[in-house]
């Protein structure tokens, strides 16, 4: 940092810069998964009324608070997302400047770049369960940048070129996408297996996606489960059992329905691709299902997580996010068998290591292991 600024102005200049794109990042975190363009209509609108806000309503940070929460056009609330997406952007890049700002600024930048897709990816998972895999890779993508040019971000202090750089970063988002995909095999294997019965035959359907980024899903009694997560591999299956089946409007005969990923397989033969089918409803009593113990996305936010920090980066995620993602599901009281998003306790256990806990989490390994 250069010596003629006082300390504290490159992290403050980064704050207020990180508002005004956490009020960016807002309207990319409530469009993309309700499929709105982020471009049009340029100018941002209530969700309730479509009103355009004005710009001396749309300060980032003080204009929710000024509004005490509520918009001026309709008075419908605002939800406290939307403040704390523009104040929890503007710290972390206050945060990265701070840090890293006085050994590069091109660094500080760069993992700010890295924070912003971050933010979307914590926030759109949290909301909806989705990880948009175009997202993932901007943000890997930004890491490898980081390292390449700036290798000290590297745990490891032997690397000193920009093409050692890359590929310990190409190979830490490598490590941390196979980590989760073994866990994710090894979950289906151990902890896969759904079954649930119903006293009282349950409606069951399956509910389209209404665009491109949303996928197929079992609707049972309201609850809505993804395509991906039921059915991972081509043999997984789904048996509906003790209710009955109606496929584009026609009564099926009596029996189990099979559910495939690509196919409906009726008990006396009758199979219905799923390209070809508009409508599937019906009832069950009882399902049998094995299932992901994790979304693949997770392995994509690892990915991005390891493409920043090395592989030593992507372990200590995994083992913090584990972590975190325990106590997340403890404080709110999520029962077993519930859809927690993972993706938030991982990206925030990036943050931690990108921040200064890269060194305790070396402090802690050579504790363990009498150094």
């Amino acid at each position: 940092m250069p010596e003629l600024f006082p300390a504290w102005l490159i992290p403050l200049v980064f704050g207020m810069v990180g508002a005004c794109i956490g009020s960016f990042l807002n309207v990319v975190i409530y469009r993309v998964p309700l499929g709105i363009s982020i471009n049009d209509p340029a100018r941002s609108f209530c969700p309730e009324c479509d009103e355009p806000i004005p710009w001396y309503l749309n300060i980032p940070v003080f204009s929710w608070l000024f509004l005490r929460g509520k918009s001026a056009c309709c008075r419908t609330p605002i939800s406290f997302r939307y403040w704390l997406v523009e104040l929890l952007t503007a710290l972390i890049f206050a945060a990265m400047a701070w840090k890293y700002a006085d050994a590069s600024l091109g660094a500080a930048v760069l993992l700010c770049v890295w924070s912003a897709l971050a933010i979307v990816i914590i926030f759109i998972d949290a909301e909806h369960l989705i990880v948009y895999r175009s997202q993932a890779l901007a943000a890997a993508a930004a890491g490898v940048g980081a390292c390449c040019f700036f290798p000290f971000l590297l745990p490891d202090k032997e690397i000193m070129t920009w093409t050692d750089a890359f590929q310990g970063a190409v190979l830490g988002g490598a490590a941390g996408y196979a980590i989760i995909r073994l866990v994710i095999e090894l979950g289906k294997l151990l902890f896969g297996s759904w079954k649930e019965h119903f006293d009282t035959p349950a409606a069951w359907s399956l509910k389209e996606p209404e665009s491109d980024r949303e996928e197929l899903q079992l609707v049972i009694n309201g609850q809505l489960h993804d395509w991906s997560m039921l059915f991972h591999r081509t043999a997984d299956r789904a048996v509906l059992s003790g209710g009955s089946a109606v496929i584009d409007g026609e009564e099926q005969p009596p029996g189990d329905v099979t559910l495939y990923r690509d196919r409906i397989e009726l008990e006396n033969g009758d199979v219905f691709p799923l390209e070809d089918v508009e409508s599937v409803e019906g009832t069950l009593t009882d399902i049998h299902a094995r299932r992901e113990a994790m979304g693949s996305g997770d392995a994509w936010i690892l990915m991005m997580a390891g493409c920043v920090g090395g592989w030593q980066g992507a372990v200590f995620c995994l083992f913090i996010g584990s972590l975190l993602g325990i106590a997340q599901a403890v404080v709110s009281r999520m029962g077993f068998g519930k859809n927690l998003p993972f993706g938030p306790a991982l990206l925030s256990a990036a943050f931690i290591w990108l921040l200064g806990g890269d060194r305790w989490w070396f402090l802690y390994i050579r504790f363990i292991s009498g150094e």
